[in-house]
């Protein structure tokens, strides 16, 4: 293994172009955040990169560290920030379409019991669309990470960058047995529309 590395190291050259394959990266002790980001990445390798041999392997956190149950919090972080979230699926809104893509509207409860509205485009909403539709239909769960864009109630946004997960195995989905189990035996879903058209006239 030494040998390899040893000579993977000396075939780097600076500005020079490298395809590699079944690469493997070990982590840096530490806290880490891991987020639902789907996208392009780049690897930078310059004449102090250190090439060491992979042993140990390292479990990766399947969500992110930092879960909001509580979506009211959102109010207090900034604009233009990534939000990891957890919450039930109550109402899909029709779809609308736009110069910049089709999005939906759709009416999500925290942990607290409170309604919020997320708004989903492109890829997230169409190639998602029976998951959405059996998400409604029997109160799913939902995690991931969404854009914060807005100061208001309908501030969360996908992006071409987040991805959203149905019914996780997660420790935190327990906080949301009671609340499906009510809004079963309810069967009426009129409550979230009338909220979604609330927010509309505001």
């Amino acid at each position: 293994m030494y040998e390899t590395v040893k000579h993977f190291d000396n075939l780097l050259h600076e500005k020079h172009v490298y395809k590699m394959h079944n690469v493997k990266f070990s982590l840096h002790p530490g806290e880490f955040n891991f987020r639902h980001l789907n996208g392009p990445m780049e690897l930078c390798l310059d004449q102090q990169t250190i090439v060491e041999p992979y042993t140990v392997p390292i479990q990766m956190a399947p969500f992110p560290k930092q879960i909001l149950l509580n979506l009211a919090d959102i109010a207090e972080l900034p604009n233009r920030t990534l939000v990891d979230i957890m919450a039930i699926v109550v109402h899909l809104d029709t779809i609308h379409r736009t110069m910049w893509g089709p999005f939906r509207k759709i009416v999500i409860m925290d942990a607290r019991g409170y309604l919020h509205i997320i708004k989903v485009w492109g890829d997230l909403l169409n190639k998602n669309a029976l998951r959405w539709a059996l998400a409604k239909e029997d109160y799913g769960i939902i995690i991931g990470t969404m854009f914060r864009r807005f100061r208001r109630q309908e501030c969360l946004e996908s992006s071409d960058h987040t991805a959203i997960h149905f019914n996780p195995f997660h420790h935190n989905t327990h906080h949301f047995g009671p609340i499906q189990k009510a809004l079963v035996a309810l069967n009426n879903r009129q409550f979230a529309v009338t909220f979604l058209e609330e927010q509309r006239r505001r």
